[in-house]
């Protein structure tokens, strides 16, 4: 019997935690799941159908996530004000004339790639002051960023958010009480990773200025990357102002480069202050530097997304997975050089892993989280000679979770798998060229995430699950039928919370 199907209790507006997972290592942290609910009624969708979800932790442990529900259909969003152990839905961040979580008008832009930040900072000195919110959401050919100062109560928002446009998968990082940084793809120029700078006007997200990550000096890179790379998330050192984007790409190359075999080289832009402009936000000057090259022309690290994580002391992760194993690898001097890759994932139950995602904390403390199966590979075909017993239509995938609280002195990963298997069969990363069913479908989409209490260090996970059993004994149980687990039909957001082991803030939590 699957885990999740022990569900009960539940409410439109908040779902409890319940059954925990059983750990690979019994000395690991224990995880409970639960559905998120569905979002207010009024809303683009009546129930929780939502896929690629992130999540982010205020500073005082509240938790948010966003959840899209494809472009034109608006995104969904939840908070958590216990330390991610429920979740409430909010009002949707990018709906039309959203009063508050009871008053939504079903009309919502964006609905595409959605990324999700909160400040560091409270926006005010007051005991009503808040932690400031942003959801950025891709629209047909924009970006859409929501900003809420209330907690998600309500959302202003700015559809033309992207100041170079025809864009695709956008990321947001806060920085101090009211500004943020937007990275996305100008498709239209080729494959530039733009970055823009933005403020709250009057609460509204307002940008300011714009840079090219990839630094068009640094020949070599320039030429081998800005017509053809995979744009991962960004991060901002709070104390410095310095900020993190990460990116695969080809090699660097003395010509330029329309398309390459593969990405099998990893890169980190930084971008600097180098002083102040009108706004008096501090102007970044980018350079490149490489994470590391694969010796091996053919390895692919594309397998969406590559991802940027910063620690309490500024230290920086760079994670990625080559579609069998993921890896971390870190820079203790502002991206300028970086570690030897280690791979995290190990053993029978995740013997292929995809999709990591990062949050760090005190210095050299990582979670990470990935779609993990003990499946030989991520099978696109059902060809004769499969290894093993699995193949394209009946591997299992489930959330795996790995710790190191010692990243920067060598220590090791503990690995457990935190969840019920969420989908079943290969899992297709090209992004819009998938198709919906058949062998490869992408009914996981191509990202999730996690975050960590910064008062108690534990960690709350969000992913994707196409299993209807989930949904039994929810307020989404009408989602979908038994025949369409399985299947995008079913697709819906979920969330683990750790209720055990160490975490990640703090020098006592190992």
């Amino acid at each position: 019997m699957r885990l999740a199907m022990a569900l009960s209790g539940v409410s439109v507006a908040v779902l409890m935690l319940t059954a925990s997972v059983p750990a690979v290592s019994a000395k690991g942290p224990s995880f409970a799941t639960g559905v998120l609910p569905p979002p207010p009624p009024g809303s683009t969708s009546n129930y929780n159908l939502a896929a690629e979800p992130q999540i982010r932790a205020t500073p005082n442990g509240n938790f948010y996530i966003s959840s899209e529900n494809g472009l034109g259909a608006g995104t969904d969003a939840w908070k958590s004000t216990n330390g991610g152990q429920t979740f409430s839905a909010l009002a949707q961040p990018n709906a039309v004339s959203s009063a508050n979580t009871s008053q939504t008008t079903g009309v919502a832009p964006g609905g595409g790639d959605t990324d999700l930040s909160v400040a560091p900072v409270l926006n005010g000195p007051t005991t009503n002051s808040h932690y400031n919110a942003y959801v950025a959401s891709l629209t047909l050919g924009n970006v859409t960023v929501s900003a809420s100062e209330n907690g998600g109560l309500t959302w202003q928002k700015q559809v033309l958010s992207a100041t170079v446009p025809v864009d695709d998968r956008e990321w947001i990082a806060a920085q101090g009480a009211s500004n943020y940084y937007l990275s996305y793809h100008a498709i239209a120029t080729g494959d530039q990773v733009i970055v823009n700078q933005g403020t709250l006007v009057q609460g509204v997200p307002t940008s300011v200025q714009t840079y090219d990550a990839i630094n068009p000096a640094q020949t070599d890179i320039y030429l081998g990357t800005y017509l053809d790379n995979e744009i991962g998330n960004l991060v901002v050192n709070q104390t410095t102002g310095l900020v993190a984007q990460v990116f695969a790409g080809c090699a660097p190359s003395a010509t330029a480069i329309a398309t390459c075999a593969n990405f099998n080289t990893m890169y980190m832009a930084i971008g600097t202050p180098s002083g102040v402009n009108a706004a008096g936000l501090p102007v970044l000057s980018f350079q490149d530097y490489i994470i590391y090259q694969s010796p091996n022309p053919n390895a692919n690290f594309a397998n969406n997304f590559p991802n940027v994580a910063i620690d309490a002391a500024g230290n920086l992760y760079a994670s990625w997975s080559n579609d069998q194993n993921v890896y971390v690898s870190y820079s203790k001097d502002n991206g300028q050089t970086w570690s030897a890759p280690q791979q995290v994932n190990s053993g029978s139950q995740a013997v292929t892993a995809i999709y990591p995602w990062m949050t760090a904390g005190a210095a050299g403390k990582v979670d990470i989280v990935y779609y993990a199966t003990p499946a030989a590979a991520n099978f696109q075909t059902c060809a004769s000679g499969t290894p093993g017993p699995y193949d394209c239509q009946n591997e299992p995938w489930s959330v795996g979770f790995a710790q190191n609280l010692n990243v920067l002195g060598g220590g090791n990963w503990n690995q457990q798998i935190v969840t019920d298997v969420v989908h079943y069969g290969g899992v297709c990363q090209g992004g819009i060229s998938c198709t919906s069913t058949g062998n490869d479908n992408r009914d996981l989409y191509d990202d999730f995430g996690v975050a960590a209490s910064p008062t108690t260090g534990m960690a709350t996970i969000t992913y994707s699950n196409d299993q209807y059993a989930n949904l039994i004994g929810t307020s989404d149980q009408g989602a979908c039928t038994l025949s369409q687990s399985n299947s995008v039909s079913c697709d819906h957001t979920d969330f683990a919370h750790q209720l055990s082991g160490a975490g990640i803030y703090g020098t006592n939590d190992n």
